[in-house]
């Protein structure tokens, strides 16, 4: 199983808020407060110190700052791949944005479907309508009463506004929205009304029956007539992973076919069905080779749904596989020599190692195949050479080769 972000709950959340106030500030609070996270938002709000003390010294923000898990991960790759339309977060933490930022990607939420507009030019929009711990902690809905405040009650309407326009009749596959935060459920309710979804897919380990106690509205919106509705009982971390493995290996099959036609034709042999299949990697390992299809270091986040321009490369995939090659998390193993084979299509040989000079840690290979670049038989700098791994002078690992120059020395 998939290790939990371990974010805290609405109940702990209230808990940790009251304990502190109590301690702090008001000995006498109403110790019904405590454990009820709405109870606690509406009491600052009544008293009119919701962001001065609630917000801005209560909330213990640090516990939103946890490790992101594979589910996380997935969804920023969907997202900066465009696999997903959009992506709608109930969670006011970054740990999506924080998985997109260490991919190498200049990602971040929206807050309102104005804001979605404008990251759609990035990447598929991922929509925090309801406040976000980094953007504008201030402006966080933790009320149901704040619902009526005008800039807020805009901001939710503008988004409301977007995902009708834009996730009409889509596939929507929910994760986490069926929370224990009620009033959440009922403001993404609300925004969803609109939708009309084409089927609605659940994974939540609650049974069933207690979905539709939970988010009355949300359970309308899935069992409105001709809408598909799917409950899986797993964790929603591990099901966004077994998705993305199967993007990815989805992804690196289609590569190898575009080049089985070239790849008969050129050496008279039919390709052997055993040769188009993907090892079932973890989704970090499939995705760095999905970055290396691209032709993306691995300082650069993977943005393609489909491959474009592979015929070569799969061909040369093809040709390893046929020469007994073994494949191995970065590439390949021949006769003793590891390989790595990477999109170069329209690039020149010299000025793509240079791009490739990759932080230490990353896995090295003796060979790297740039597969349709151009070898102008120049140097990638003309200062005087680094070295692999090295800190101050780095150097991209491996002996660099195009397609002809790889098959020579390799012998295939």
């Amino acid at each position: 199983m998939a290790p939990p972000s371990s974010l805290p709950s609405a109940k702990t959340v209230a808990e940790r808020c009251f304990d502190k106030y109590r301690l702090e500030v008001d000995p006498m609070c109403d110790v019904g407060l405590r454990g009820n996270l709405e109870a606690l938002a509406e009491h600052f709000v009544a008293t009119n110190t919701l962001q001065s003390v609630f917000i801005e010294h209560l909330v213990p923000w640090p516990a939103f700052a946890r490790p992101y898990n594979p589910g996380h991960a997935a969804i920023a790759d969907f997202l900066l791949t465009r696999a997903a339309v959009a992506g709608i977060s109930s969670n006011y933490d970054i740990l999506i944005e924080r998985r997109a930022w260490d991919y190498g990607a200049a990602f971040r939420g929206s807050l309102d479907g104005d804001e979605a507009n404008v990251d759609a030019t990035r990447q598929a929009p991922l929509l925090k309508f309801h406040g976000c711990a980094q953007r504008d902690p201030a402006s966080t809905v933790w009320a149901p009463s704040q619902l009526e405040d005008p800039l807020i009650s805009a901001r939710i309407e503008r988004s409301k506004t977007w995902m009708a326009a834009n996730l009409r009749r889509k596939d929507l596959l929910v994760v986490g929205f069926w929370s224990d935060w009620e009033y959440l459920n009922a403001v993404i309710g609300g925004a969803l009304a609109d939708v009309q979804p084409l089927s609605v897919t659940v994974v939540d380990l609650s049974p069933t029956e207690a979905l539709e106690a939970k988010a009355p509205q949300l359970w309308r919106i899935a069992h409105v007539e001709n809408v598909q509705f799917e409950h899986v009982r797993e964790s929603g971390a591990d099901v966004l992973d077994e998705l993305r493995r199967a993007f990815s290996m989805n992804y690196l099959r289609q590569v190898l076919a575009a080049g089985q036609a070239i790849f008969e034709e050129t050496t008279g042999h039919p390709c052997n069905p055993n040769w188009l299949d993907i090892t079932a990697y973890d989704s970090e390992t499939l995705y760095g080779l999905r970055r290396d299809a691209e032709g993306v270091p691995a300082l650069q986040p993977a943005t393609l749904i489909r491959p474009g321009n592979v015929e070569a490369l799969g061909y040369f995939h093809l040709l390893l596989r046929q020469a007994g090659a073994t494949q191995r998390p970065d590439g390949y193993d021949l006769n003793g020599r590891s390989i790595r084979v990477i999109n170069g299509a329209s690039a020149i040989l010299g000025s793509l190692r240079t791009k490739f000079i990759e932080p230490p840690v990353a896995i090295t290979s003796d060979i790297v195949v740039a597969v349709g670049a151009t070898d102008l038989g120049l140097p990638s700098n003309v200062v005087r050479c680094g070295r692999s791994g090295d800190l101050i002078r780095p150097d991209a690992a491996g002996d660099w080769f195009d397609l002809n120059g790889a098959r020579a020395e390799l012998n295939i």
